[in-house]
C-alpha cells in the first residue's frame, strides 16, 4: 500500500516573546495563521487573508498570555536582585552548560555582591554604571561587555517575569559595548600588522614540537588550516578525516567543558560542516590517526588528555607560554 504525500512542518515567518508564531500562505493553506499556547496548554490557531490582521490577532493573543504569566516571587520572598538572579539562572536549565556558567559566574562576582539586597524596583542605571565602571578599571573590553550583557538578559527576564514594568529599566542608556571613534570603523578592529602572521604560527608550532609534543604542534597546524573551533578540534575522531580522493575534515561535533567537566556536544548553532587541509599535513595526520585507529579505535579521540579523555582547555594553555618564549 502506497504512503501518501509527506508533510512537513513550515517555519514561521514571525515568533513572539510568549510564544506566539504566524506562518505564510503554503500550498495546502491559502492563508495567514496564527498560532499560540494558551495558559492551560491548549493550542490555539485563527487564520487570516491579510498579513496586518494576522499580526494584529498575535499581538492580542501575545496581551492575554503576558497578563496570565504568574509572579515568580511568593509573597513571602522579597523582590531582590538576588532573588531576581537565582530565577534567572533557573530559567537557563535548557541553555548550554557553557553559557549558564558564565551567566552564573557573573552574578556570583559581580552583580550579586553590589546589588544582591537592592530591591528590583529600586535599582537604578546609575547602580549598573558603578558595576561597569569598576568592570572596565579592572577587566577588559570584552569581558566588559560579557558583565553588561549578562545585565541586560536580567533586565529582561525581570520584565518577562512581571518584576518590573515595561518602562522601566535598570540599564537605560548605560553602555556595556565598545563605540566606534570613527564613522564606518569596526568596534574592537585590529590592525591587520598587529596579528601573528604565517611565520609567526609556523614558529610557535615548531617550538611545541621542541618542547616534547609533537601531537599537540599537528593539531595546531591542523586547526590553523582548517579553521576549527577549540571543542572541535579535540572533539575530532579517525573517522571525521578523509584523505583520499579530496583531504577532507567533518566537523560534526565538539566538546563542551563546564563545572560539571567535559562532554561532547554539537557544534555550535548545531551547524555541521566540512573543512580541509593541505597536503603538507597529510603524512603526519594520517600517519597519527592510523595509530589511534589502531590502538583504541575509529572512534577515539584524535587530540586527547592521556588517558582517552577529551582534553582540558586550561592544561594546553601551560603550553603555549612557554612555546612563545622557545619561538622568541
Amino acid at each position: 500500500m502506497g504512503r501518501g504525500p509527506q508533510r512537513y512542518r513550515r517555519k514561521p515567518f514571525a515568533v513572539f516573546e510568549h510564544g506566539t508564531r504566524i506562518y505564510a500562505p503554503s500550498a495546502g493553506e491559502d492563508r495567514f495563521r496564527v498560532v499560540a499556547t494558551d495558559a492551560a496548554g491548549g493550542r490555539v490557531s485563527h487564520k487570516f487573508k491579510l498579513e496586518p490582521e494576522a499580526r494584529a490577532k498575535a499581538r492580542e493573543v501575545e496581551s492575554f498570555l503576558a497578563a496570565q504569566v504568574p509572579l515568580r516571587a511568593r509573597p513571602d520572598q522579597p523582590r531582590t536582585v538576588g532573588t531576581l538572579g537565582a530565577a534567572y539562572l533557573g530559567h537557563l536549565e535548557g541553555r548550554s552548560a557553557g553559557y549558564r556558567d558564565r551567566q552564573a559566574s557573573i552574578l556570583r562576582s559581580w552583580l550579586l555582591p553590589r546589588l544582591s539586597d537592592v530591591t528590583v524596583g529600586e535599582w537604578t542605571p546609575a547602580m549598573s554604571e558603578v558595576v561597569l565602571a569598576d568592570a572596565r578599571r579592572r577587566c577588559a573590553p570584552s569581558t566588559v561587555q560579557n558583565i553588561g550583557s549578562c545585565m541586560r538578559a536580567l533586565v529582561t527576564f525581570a520584565h518577562k517575569s512581571r518584576w518590573l514594568p515595561r518602562d522601566a529599566d535598570p540599564m537605560w542608556l548605560v553602555s556595556y559595548s565598545l563605540k566606534a571613534e570613527f564613522q564606518g570603523e569596526a568596534n574592537g578592529f585590529v590592525p591587520r600588522d598587529a596579528l601573528p602572521d604565517d611565520a609567526h604560527c609556523t614558529q610557535l608550532f615548531d617550538a611545541l614540537e621542541q618542547l616534547g609534543e609533537p601531537t599537540w604542534a599537528l593539531a595546531m597546524r591542523l586547526k590553523h588550516r582548517c579553521g576549527a573551533r577549540w571543542g572541535e578540534l579535540i572533539g575530532l575522531r579517525p573517522c571525521d578525516l578523509e584523505f583520499e580522493p579530496h583531504r577532507v575534515v567533518r566537523i560534526h561535533r565538539a566538546v563542551v567543558q563546564s563545572r560539571l567537566g567535559r562532554s561532547i556536544a554539537t557544534t555550535k548553532n548545531k551547524q555541521k560542516r566540512s573543512s580541509i587541509f593541505p597536503a603538507s599535513l597529510a603524512a603526519d595526520l594520517r600517519g597519527h590517526s592510523d595509530d589511534v585507529r589502531q590502538s583504541r579505535g575509529d572512534e577515539a579521540l584524535l587530540f586527547e588528555n592521556g588517558d582517552g579523555q577529551p582534553a582540558e582547555h586550561r592544561k594546553f594553555h601551560r603550553l603555549v607560554p612557554a612555546g612563545r618564549q622557545a619561538a622568541s
